[in-house]
């Protein structure tokens, strides 16, 4: 009797030991939700800017170093807040598009992509601006911009 208990007690403790493991979720606690405000080709900004404008005398000071095309909604910054990526080139073809923002703990992650013409496209050479502005669910964190770099080809 002592031989089975023992044996029985023997194997659910081996069988507990085999549950499989958990992989803990790497991902992040939030995806923010943005969408595109404006973006342009042209500007007067010849570093790389990745910022975050959270009220409005920073944004319409921002606003005067690029071109967007076409006019600029309303911003309500007790909302929002705005993400302008802008990236000097020596010629045009290339674009500046955000993918995702991700919020893990206290830190924010904009991840985009910078798009560059391949050696089948002709592109105008010429100084140029691509950039984006993207209109962000407010929320408080430090900021860092992830870029991607992707080339495409014009080729059908």
């Amino acid at each position: 009797m002592i031989r089975i208990f023992t044996t029985f007690f023997s194997i659910a403790f081996l069988l507990s030991g085999c549950e499989p493991q958990r992989v803990a979720d790497i991902g992040p606690d939030e995806v923010l939700y943005f969408e595109t405000l404006g973006m342009g080709q042209n500007g007067t900004v010849r570093d790389t800017l990745e910022v975050i404008l959270k009220d409005e005398a920073s944004f319409q000071e921002m606003l005067q170093n690029v071109r967007p095309l076409g006019d600029i909604a309303a911003v309500d910054f007790s909302q929002v807040m705005v993400g302008l990526i802008a990236v000097p080139t020596e010629s045009g073809g290339y674009v500046v598009e955000v993918k995702s923002i991700e919020k893990t703990g206290d830190q924010i992650t904009i991840n985009y992509e910078f798009s560059t013409p391949g050696q089948d496209c002709l592109t105008l050479q010429a100084l140029s601006l691509p950039f984006q502005l993207v209109v962000i669910q407010r929320s408080e964190g430090e900021v860092t911009f992830v870029r991607t770099n992707k080339r495409y080809s014009c080729a059908l």
